[in-house]
């Protein structure tokens, strides 16, 4: 007989880790679901609308026991903390934040749409970092201790444009490097990374990558995370790049040039 507790399965000496997916309704994430599931992790999957994810909901039938499927809104931050007191004691491996709002307009200057700038703001930045707050104990109590956020290499490369987008994502990415330093006396390890140009509905299927394709190299890149990976982006074949300018100077408010200030020459 198998018995479930906490995430984990017990009756035949094997651990079943468990991951709390947010976004698991169709794209990456629900690869994410898939390529967990066949992994054999318990998967705590959230969408916003239950109701109109098909095909997560058909996965769940078919992975009645291993599936477990909420309901949770990333701009919505009372059902996030209606889900942390739901899901209260059960233990974290993996808290992994997929979802994001990318339908932002691509404003130019001096036509910025700042409602959806701070809609941006709140669901790809502050959600993460509510999630974070939200589940930190779940985490802790884990045996692997990871918190990973999907994120993007546009949150820094150019060419100009999709200011709202790149301004969120870029946050995402300080928030991740916070996280590393202030979850590290903890041994929680946070980190994020670029999922690839993914095929999906949105681009008309025109990316590199397909779905479960990505969530595999994520899995894989999360699976072998070690505290040396907090606070890292990386990319899906598991390199890494700089994920915020970072100051190195020990005069951490900026190092004064050599000689006294001379006033009259800057009158």
């Amino acid at each position: 007989m198998t018995l479930y507790w906490f995430g984990y399965e017990q009756g035949n000496g094997v651990d079943m880790p468990t991951v709390l997916l947010t976004g698991a309704n169709g794209g990456i994430g629900l690869g994410f679901a898939e390529v967990y599931l066949h992994a054999g992790w318990q998967v705590l999957a959230t969408v916003r609308n239950l109701d109109a994810a098909e095909e997560l909901r058909a996965l769940a039938t078919a992975n009645d026991q291993q599936l477990e499927l909420f309901s949770m809104a990333l701009d919505d931050f009372a059902s996030i903390e209606a889900l942390g007191k739901q899901l209260r004691g059960r233990p974290i491996d993996v808290l992994l934040g997929n979802a994001a709002k990318t339908d932002c307009p691509k404003t130019g200057v001096g036509d910025t749409d700042y409602e959806a700038w701070s809609e941006a703001f709140l669901v790809n930045s502050m959600a993460p970092m509510k999630l974070a707050e939200t589940f930190l104990d779940n985490v802790a109590a884990s045996q692997r201790k990871i918190m990973y956020f999907v994120s993007s290499r546009i949150g820094a490369k150019p060419p100009a444009g999709i200011i709202i987008y790149r301004s969120s994502k870029s946050a995402l990415n300080q928030v991740v490097m916070q996280l590393s330093l202030m979850l590290a006396d903890q041994g929680i390890i946070v980190a994020c990374g670029h999922p690839g140009f993914v095929k999906s509905k949105a681009n008309g299927y025109k990316g590199v990558f397909e779905a479960r394709e990505s969530a595999g190299y994520l899995k894989d890149i999360i699976d072998n995370l070690t505290p040396a990976g907090s606070g890292k982006f990386f990319d899906p074949d598991g390199s890494t790049l700089p994920i915020v300018t970072q100051q190195t100077n020990p005069a951490a408010f900026g190092a004064k040039p050599v000689g006294a200030w001379d006033e009259e020459k800057h009158q």
